[in-house]
């Protein structure tokens, strides 16, 4: 399969999911398809970091692992183009954002994440406009950092109990206005269904 998928380097989409799971060695293989604007992967198995480099063209990005030892975010804040981040499995404590990193990303969603401290410096994710926290039990606050996005407008947090209505970030993100969503994680799953059908994201449909 390596080999066959190797080969394909004018693709500019590549979706692919396997039971029981993807091989991490699969991500090796996108360093050959420069042309590449939609990566969609689910489930890869345990994944001790990403590769250095994507290619730059990526625009939507959507990647569920079990594990992904590594901050993943060092080496995707670099693509220039990316707009869309949907994530799952990362498994270390913290987590940063640099300065100048995800210049255009829109939409960003991370699931699963065990990081209890979340890093972001002063002018990451300029455009960012949309943010959805899913099931990341140890993150026990909102990282201070989501009050310097100048886009964001709607944090969506299921499956966050943790995260309290008396959280000062979450409470000074409503009064510079930016609409916030909690929900359960059944709750969400009902939602999710009935609306399935309009959906256009992948990770909405993941169980």
């Amino acid at each position: 399969m390596m080999i066959f998928l190797g080969q394909m380097n004018q693709l500019t989409t590549f979706s692919l999911s396997m039971e029981p799971r993807i091989p991490a060695e699969v991500l090796n293989i996108f360093a050959n398809m420069p042309h590449l604007v939609d990566i969609s992967l689910c489930l890869i198995d345990v994944l001790d970091k990403l590769p250095a480099e994507f290619p730059q063209s990526v625009r939507r990005l959507v990647l569920y692992a079990d594990v992904i030892k590594q901050d993943p975010m060092p080496i995707l804040e670099k693509l220039p183009c990316l707009v869309m981040l949907e994530l799952s499995g990362y498994k270390g404590q913290t987590m940063c954002c640099s300065s100048q990193g995800f210049p255009r990303l829109q939409r960003l969603a991370l699931r699963s994440f065990s990081t209890e401290e979340w890093r972001m410096e002063e002018g990451a994710m300029p455009k960012l406009s949309h943010l959805t926290l899913w099931g990341c039990e140890k993150m026990s606050k909102l990282p201070d950092g989501l009050l310097h996005l100048p886009s964001l407008g709607h944090l969506e947090l299921i499956d966050m109990d943790q995260i309290s209505e008396d959280d000062n970030t979450l409470n000074e993100l409503r009064r510079k206005g930016c609409e916030v969503e909690k929900s359960g994680a059944l709750e969400f799953s009902l939602e999710s269904i009935s609306h399935s059908s309009e959906s256009s994201h992948l990770f909405f449909r993941v169980k």
